[in-house]
């Protein structure tokens, strides 16, 4: 016997309300209200690589992340060191921004957008980003070659003023006096191993510093890298040698703990260096990528560099008052000389053994390799 139709038709109600109810659920999620006050807020991460950096400036643009993050609460920062093999992998998805220094990158046309609008960048330095007339790479920060000279090789000669900066925080200050000594030729001579550096710019800075009044040379001279020049220095092995700003502030934190020996410091009367550090955007960065960019090189964010010994890339301020920071300032006022960013260091390196040898006048080396 079958059931009356009325009750086939209830168990068919029946059977869809609880459908209905099952349903409600989805349905209704993503139509509720937020409560007011819970929003949630927008966040955009913006990815930068490091694939080079001077002394001092990780340290700089770590504090300076961390303050641009807290002025803008919608934006986070991810730092990551990478190597130039990583950053030139065509499979790699390529970050916001990369920073690098010269030498690191050759074809910046395959890896970055050409950066355009008001840069408060002094002209020299620019350069050093510029390539094939469109400006890729934009200077955040700068340091130099120096040449330290053990005291051993002048028994009291060095001295260690108070460090002095204009902005009154606390920054490294070389051992110097305001007069600066000619080179100790004659002990410096006397060492087992006369002098040290790295080529390249550096052998660039030292024939500017010395001329021709250069000690006997040991075996290799020339073709140690930075790290390994700085080590030799600080193991007291070599006289005399060329560090960077950044090496020397490093040393003379461990003479101020007493964990090395004294030294001073000759600079040149200009300044060539490829110790620049530069950004870039890449394609497909975040807008934000472009603010933070511009606002690493405004007045607030150099003022800073004081405290890690770097140089600002701006021409409306100044950082120290005193020691060879002051010097080298000074100096790049009188003449500024950036490597450019995308030249082969093998290029650089060849240029300046050229001038090292005889073979090529100072000015006909440089002038290709700006």
């Amino acid at each position: 016997m079958k059931p009356p139709l009325s009750r086939i038709l209830r168990i068919l109600a029946l059977l869809a309300a609880a459908v209905l109810v099952l349903s409600l659920p989805v349905l209704l999620t993503p139509q509720e209200a937020a409560i007011p006050g819970t929003e949630a807020t927008e966040r955009t991460l913006l990815r930068i690589w490091t694939v080079n950096a001077p002394g001092g400036a990780q340290a700089w643009l770590t504090a300076q992340l961390r303050t641009w993050e807290k002025q803008h609460p919608g934006v986070m920062t991810y730092l990551r060191q990478v190597s130039p093999e990583e950053l030139a992998d065509p499979e790699a998805v390529l970050p916001d921004m990369v920073l690098y220094m010269p030498g690191d990158i050759t074809a910046p046309e395959e890896l970055f957008l050409p950066l355009s609008g008001e840069m408060p960048v002094r002209e020299a330095l620019l350069r050093c980003g510029r390539w094939q007339g469109e400006q890729y790479g934009l200077p955040l920060c700068w340091g130099a070659w120096v040449l330290a000279i053990d005291s051993a090789a002048e028994p009291g000669a060095a001295t260690t003023p108070a460090p002095t900066t204009l902005l009154g925080r606390p920054a490294a200050t070389p051992m110097v006096s305001s007069t600066e000594a000619p080179y100790p030729l004659e002990g410096v001579s006397r060492a087992d191993c006369t002098l040290r550096s790295p080529g390249g710019a550096a052998l660039l800075t030292l024939m500017r510093t010395l001329g021709g009044a250069l000690p006997p040379l040991p075996e290799g001279f020339g073709q140690s890298s930075a790290p390994a020049v700085y080590a030799a220095f600080q193991a007291r092995t070599c006289a005399s040698a060329m560090l960077t700003t950044g090496q020397v502030t490093a040393l003379e934190g461990l003479v101020s703990a007493g964990k090395t020996s004294a030294f001073r410091v000759m600079t040149a009367e200009e300044i060539i260096t490829d110790q620049v550090w530069l950004a870039s955007l890449t394609p497909g960065a975040a807008p934000a990528s472009a603010q933070l960019l511009g606002w690493l090189v405004s007045r607030d964010g150099p003022e800073t560099l004081s405290t890690q010994g770097l140089h600002t890339v701006r021409e409306d301020l100044t950082l120290y008052a005193a020691g060879t920071p002051a010097r080298v300032e000074q100096a790049a006022q009188r003449a500024l000389s950036a490597v450019n960013a995308y030249i082969p260091a093998e290029d650089v390196s060849s240029a300046a053994w050229q001038v090292l040898q005889g073979r090529m006048d100072f000015s006909q080396a440089l002038l290709p390799l700006l």
